[in-house]
């Protein structure tokens, strides 16, 4: 009789224990059922979602234009030439005076710059159209260092014997820029003009050095600067040597 009674209880107890097994699976089961559907919802794409997001990023990009730096960058000069005059068998140099202007265009990297000089006392005109690459720097009115190529056209007005003369030089150039302070810096170029033939002057070479300062306030710079430009002729095995030495000075405006 004990023993039918322990078999009894025993039974109860497994019966209890297994079904209070299956309850946790079945809820479990249930309960892992809802987190797939809710991780699925989470991850879930709309169109509504899209349409905001759409016009969040509208909105950045129309910030983003507003407070950006523009990437184009304009320049006007103007400067005023004083030189002495140096030419072969010629043992005095002559004074000189001359107006130069400039402007320059930059996209970023690369640029093209405009220069007109008229020189009413030797009589010639100068425009040079450059082509401008900048290794180094980001802006026209910063640190820099930029590769050139042009094309100058020199017109020679006709004197008395001596008829018009017109001739185009190709040249290559580098110029540096250095900010020494905040608003303070130095700049510099050299510039050599290729060989070309003309029949009334011969053979025409020469070359460009120049080395001055500056002084920025906000758009405005006043700029200072010693140059030397070196031009020889030869026709018939006659050589002739004319250098200009003297201070270029003006005022620049970057837009």
């Amino acid at each position: 009789m004990i023993h039918f009674r322990s078999l009894l209880t025993l039974s109860v107890v497994f019966l209890s224990l297994n079904s209070h097994a299956q309850s946790s699976s079945q809820g479990g089961g249930n309960s892992n059922f809802f987190q797939r559907a809710e991780r699925r919802e989470s991850k879930r794409w709309t169109l509504q979602e899209w349409m905001a997001q759409k016009d969040k990023n509208h909105m950045m990009d129309v910030w983003l234009s507003m407070n950006s730096p523009s990437p184009y960058e304009l320049m006007l000069g103007i400067s005023y030439n004083s030189y002495s005059l140096e030419s072969t068998g010629n043992a005095s140099s002559n004074n000189h005076t001359s107006y130069q202007g400039s402007f320059s265009a930059y996209a970023q990297l690369v640029g093209l710059t405009a220069e007109y000089e008229n020189n009413s006392q030797e009589n010639f005109n100068d425009l040079s159209g450059l082509f401008n690459l900048r290794l180094l720097g980001n802006t026209i009115q910063g640190s820099y260092l930029t590769l050139h190529y042009g094309l100058r056209t020199r017109t020679q007005e006709a004197l008395q014997a001596v008829p018009q003369v017109r001739y185009s030089q190709q040249f290559a150039q580098a110029s540096i820029q250095i900010y020494v302070i905040k608003n303070f810096g130095m700049d510099g170029l050299y510039r050599l003009y290729s060989p070309v033939t003309d029949n009334t002057l011969g053979e025409i070479k020469g070359n460009l050095v120049e080395i001055g300062s500056f002084i920025d306030f906000k758009n405005f710079r006043v700029f200072g600067s010693w140059y030397k430009e070196s031009q020889s002729n030869e026709i018939n095995a006659l050589i002739t040597n004319n250098t200009r030495t003297g201070i270029r000075s003006g005022l620049k405006i970057f837009f």
